[in-house]
């Protein structure tokens, strides 16, 4: 086995092992009760006790909800627990106080309407032992029949977080023929996730599972475009180690969301794409249309997982053109030439249609899906369009698109205090060694591509740009997130400057610098990538900027 190959491995390997680290519980309530509209659940105990607080696993909906506790079941004296349920308690534990209410006999679930699901609860009395509950009815066992599963803490292990409440809930929702929730994207990511639910059951690791293969994946995507563009394997390497020491990509993948196979879909796209462009001129028709074709199934996945992908299309489009003018005017018209435009048109229109109306036929067999017809299928576009058209929101961690080369403002996706002054927390940020070299060399790369009209380089920034400045024209609410499509670019022109570093100086240090920088900033920063319960202190240190907050 050749060294680079083992090199590979190593990097594809610690980045695996790192990312499965505390990825998601493989045990969550998999039996879920759905109310009915003023249907009452009544749960006992033999022994009248006292209650402290309540555990609660909400299902994929929770709407109008009452719970109270009674002395006897014939009581007219109610203590009413507060509930803090909102659109995003769904497949997550909840932890409601109960204000120590004293001699209860009976806990009652008065759903006021039919959007109620829960898949377990459980009563702690004041030294925090978890009571016998029993159901009296039958049809209320599946509340308390996975008492085993109740978490001794309430995190991101065992509940969902940021918009998991949509992809991971779509992707149950799917697989149990209810209305998806979540239809502002279409619907292939939100399939994929499904996948492991389905073999293994509906918990925060099997959600998540098929996004962080994916981000393995890109690693080893990103390895064969450094290798291609760049004619040597090194380079190649040393692109699989950038994106895996990132800590946007890391946390992007880890997540049960659809950017995750986004970005995997369109890197691919490219590496056939630039597969094909260094073709020489003489190469089979064979070997062009392959690629091409290889290309624009990768393209069609990606827009049927997400519309971001058009951006990319777009920059594809725009370097294969420039290509085969290009080659036209030094070769002339020929009837090659003739025959791979036909191909492109059934390569990159035919098939990413046919992929993307293909990608709806499970929401078509789902007997509760709105999806009936073709006319349905345009409406569920139009409902698409109209959403990120018409988006008239605030967030606090929004930004402007020219802030994300420089990480200004990081997304935070997630926090939960402990005793003693620890904290697990998750924060959309990427290295900030990796970006701020990233947006350097990018400067770098346009200087150089004007002066000296260097191929590789025009390549990787028609990519940035045409996968970033269209957020120049949009309106809505924006968040740093939406760079990750560009920055796997970006990282390509990191590996372009290094390159020309090394030619021009004949060393490697400024190569062997960047990385072991790119490998210290991921372990300082894995805490606050990663949600690894650490001291606040350890946390606030890493806010380098009051723009960083998480």
């Amino acid at each position: 086995m050749k060294k680079s190959n083992i090199i590979l491995i190593a990097i594809i390997l610690v980045y695996t092992i790192v990312s499965f680290i505390n990825l998601g519980s493989t045990k969550n309530p998999q039996n879920f009760k759905k109310f009915d509209e003023r249907e009452l659940s009544y749960l006992y105990l033999e022994e009248k006790s006292e209650i402290a607080k309540l555990k609660i696993y909400v299902g994929n909906n929770i709407s109008d909800l009452k719970i109270y506790l009674l002395t006897s079941r014939d009581s007219t004296d109610r203590q009413y627990v507060n509930l803090d349920f909102d659109y995003a308690s769904v497949f997550a534990w909840q932890e409601l106080n109960t204000s120590f209410y004293q001699d209860v006999s009976y806990i009652v679930i008065d759903s006021l309407s039919s959007e109620n699901v829960i898949g377990e609860i459980a009563a702690y009395d004041i030294d925090g032992n978890m009571l016998d509950l029993k159901a009296i009815d039958e049809k209320d066992n599946s509340l308390i029949d996975e008492q085993n599963l109740i978490p001794n803490e309430i995190s991101y292990l065992n509940s969902t977080y940021f918009d998991e409440i949509y992809h991971a809930r779509t992707a149950y929702e799917q697989l149990n023929n209810i209305d998806p929730y979540e239809c502002v994207h279409p619907p292939l990511g939100k399939i994929i996730i499904s996948i492991p639910v389905y073999l293994f059951g509906m918990t925060t690791f099997n959600y998540r599972l098929m996004g962080n293969i994916a981000g393995i994946l890109m690693i080893l995507v990103m390895y064969f475009i450094g290798k291609t563009l760049f004619k040597k394997e090194k380079y190649g390497l040393i692109l699989a180690a950038i994106i895996a020491l990132d800590g946007m990509h890391f946390v992007q993948t880890r997540i049960a969301t659809v950017d995750s196979f986004l970005v995997l879909f369109c890197l691919t796209s490219f590496l056939f794409m630039i597969k094909y462009m260094f073709l020489e001129k003489t190469e089979s028709f064979k070997k062009k249309s392959r690629y091409l074709l290889l290309s624009g199934i990768s393209i069609g996945m990606g827009i049927a997982t997400k519309w971001t992908a058009f951006f990319v299309a777009l920059g594809l489009a725009i370097i294969f053109f420039a290509h085969f003018i290009y080659n036209v005017k030094k070769n002339k018209f020929g009837k090659d030439d003739l025959k791979i435009i036909l191909w492109c048109i059934l390569s990159f229109v035919v098939v990413p249609i046919c992929i993307y109306l293909l990608s709806y036929l499970p929401l078509q067999l789902n007997e509760g899906c709105r999806i009936k017809d073709f006319q349905s299928l345009i409406d569920y576009q139009k409902n698409m369009y109209e959403y990120h058209s018409n988006l008239d929101a605030t967030h606090p961690f929004t930004s402007d698109w020219y802030t994300w080369p420089i990480l200004y403002k990081p997304m935070w996706y997630y926090v939960r205090y402990f005793s003693g002054n620890m904290v697990s927390t998750i924060s959309c940020m990427g290295n900030p060694f990796i970006w701020w070299l990233g947006a350097i060399s990018t400067v770098f790369a346009l200087i150089y591509t004007l002066i000296k009209r260097n191929k590789e380089a025009a390549i990787f920034l028609v990519m940035i740009l045409a996968t970033w400045l269209p957020y120049v024209f949009i309106g809505r609410v924006m968040f740093i997130y939406h760079y990750f499509i560009t920055l796997p670019f970006v990282m390509i022109a990191i590996v372009f400057l290094l390159k020309k570093i090394e030619e021009k100086f004949n060393k490697k240090f400024f190569t062997v610098f960047s990385l072991i920088l790119f490998l210290l900033g991921f372990i300082y920063f894995y805490p606050v990538y990663s949600g690894m319960k650490v001291s606040q202190k350890y946390i606030d240190q890493t806010k380098w900027f009051d723009s960083w907050i998480y």
